[in-house]
């Protein structure tokens, strides 16, 4: 398995991944996607601002990604949004760790010195990968999320960088 910077010949490979785990409903915060527009996609703004969107490629085939998008306001700038996924035929065979290692090594240079997440604390594997990686629990957002009759707490996280 390969980890490389996302490319624009990636989009809809992209896009197709995470449809596949919004349909899981159970690991990210939609179950389905809005329509998708090429143009307009995120991968276009993290490629041209250079911030941090890696992708797990199984013989060219997207099966995992992960971004950090900062933060929009100016004087929180130095923030980032860390977003992770894969496909559940990849969960398990290190592909987590490897975006995560590249996604935090190229943070920096988008003058990031801080990276939080929200996680829902039914992701026990995520929760472990992030604490590995030496994220800390900030806090938690109880009833986070409702779906199928179902509660989501969220465990908020950070880490300060460099």
């Amino acid at each position: 398995m390969d980890i490389a910077y996302i490319d624009k010949s990636q989009i809809a490979v992209w896009r197709a991944a995470c449809e596949q785990v919004a349909a899981e409903k159970t690991y990210l915060g939609l179950v389905s996607l809005p329509p998708f527009d090429p143009e307009r996609a995120l991968p276009n703004r993290m490629i041209a601002n250079n911030w941090p969107m890696y992708c797990a490629l199984d013989n060219g085939r997207v099966v995992g990604w992960i971004d950090i998008i900062p933060n929009e306001v100016p004087e929180c700038a130095h923030r980032g949004t860390l977003g992770l996924g894969l496909l559940a035929s990849h969960r398990g065979q290190g592909a987590g760790s490897r975006l995560m290692e590249a996604a935090l090594a190229h943070a920096p240079q988008c003058g990031l010195t801080k990276v939080e997440l929200a996680v829902y604390t039914s992701n026990l594997s995520a929760i472990s990968l992030f604490l590995k990686f030496g994220f800390s629990e900030a806090g938690m957002w109880r009833d986070y999320r409702r779906l199928d009759g179902v509660t989501y707490d969220a465990l908020l996280m950070e880490r300060f960088l460099g």
